[in-house]
Formats: C-alpha cells, sequence, structure tokens
C-alpha cells in the first residue's frame, strides 16, 4: 500500500501534463447585415451568439464576445474591414482564435420570422493570423427556435473539431 500514494500522485500530474488544463481562449463577433441600422438586436443573432459560446464554453474553452454589429453591407474579403477593431482588440488580449458569424437577413418583409436568410461561419487563428475553415448554413427561416438552436449547436461542434488545425 505504501507504494499506491506516490503512484497516483505520478499519474494524476502526468494525466496534466498530457490534458493541460486551460482551453483556447475564443472571441466571437456576430454581425447582422441587410437590416435597417440603428434597431434592436434581433433575437435570432443572440441566439446565434450565446449559443456557440455555450458549445465552446462547455468544451473547455475561455469565451469572450465582442458587441454585436449591425452593418447594411460587409466589405469584400476574408474578414469584413468593419471588424477589423473587434480582431485587433481580441488579439490584443490574448485570444487564440476568433470566430466571425455573418447573419444575412435580406429580403426580410414586414411580418415574416425574423430569421437569417443565410449564415457564414468563419474560423480564425490568431497566431499565426489566417482563416482556418468557413462554413456556410442555408436560411434558418423556416425553423422553429428549438431547430434553430439544435442548428446552432451542430455549427458549433463543427467549428470545435477544426481548433487543433
Amino acid at each position: 500500500m505504501g507504494f499506491i500514494k506516490p503512484l497516483s500522485v505520478i499519474l494524476f500530474v502526468h494525466s496534466y501534463v498530457i490534458f493541460p488544463l486551460s482551453g483556447a481562449t475564443i472571441t466571437f463577433l456576430v454581425i447582422e447585415t441587410g437590416l435597417p441600422q440603428d434597431r434592436p438586436i434581433l433575437e435570432s443573432s443572440r441566439l446565434w451568439e450565446s449559443s456557440l459560446m455555450d458549445v465552446f464554453f462547455d468544451a473547455g474553452h475561455i469565451v469572450s464576445n465582442a458587441p454585436i454589429m449591425q452593418l447594411q453591407v460587409t466589405s469584400a474579403g476574408a474578414f469584413p474591414e468593419e471588424a477589423q477593431g473587434a480582431l485587433k482588440e481580441a488579439i490584443a488580449g490574448g485570444s487564440d482564435f476568433f470566430i466571425l458569424a455573418l447573419l444575412e437577413y435580406q429580403g426580410m418583409t414586414q411580418g415574416s420570422p425574423q430569421r437569417p436568410q443565410s449564415i457564414s461561419l468563419k474560423l480564425f487563428s490568431t497566431k499565426p493570423y489566417r482563416c482556418v475553415v468557413e462554413q456556410q448554413y442555408p436560411k434558418t427561416i423556416s425553423l422553429s427556435p428549438a431547430e434553430e438552436l439544435r442548428e446552432v449547436q451542430k455549427a458549433a461542434r463543427t467549428l470545435l473539431a477544426h481548433l487543433g488545425r
């Protein structure tokens, strides 16, 4: 019995060398496009933001978010020019990854469900800066709130698989 205690201490310490305690630090930014500016943030946008963050937090990562942005259109390129300040702030704050969720509400009419017509998720590594993966998702306008939540969680788990790349 005398060697069990030292062996358990060695196994305990060894497990933290193989499986570190800390996860990655990830910053999230949601951008709404195609709607009039200076209006309240849509519930669907808040669902995407909070659900993405929840999945990554539950997986053991440190999460933060930039305020949801509202733009008429986004500039061309891998990363919208309008969001450069949020990216720079995340990098200065020590984020390992940056996730951009672009929710396009094009063609919305009065009385129609306020859900995105299309969604683009981009996972960026900050060290070195590069786009790791980009995912496109079809419109969620026909989904119930519960179905939309499941789709967001599935999308987040897909991004999770790319963190080590």
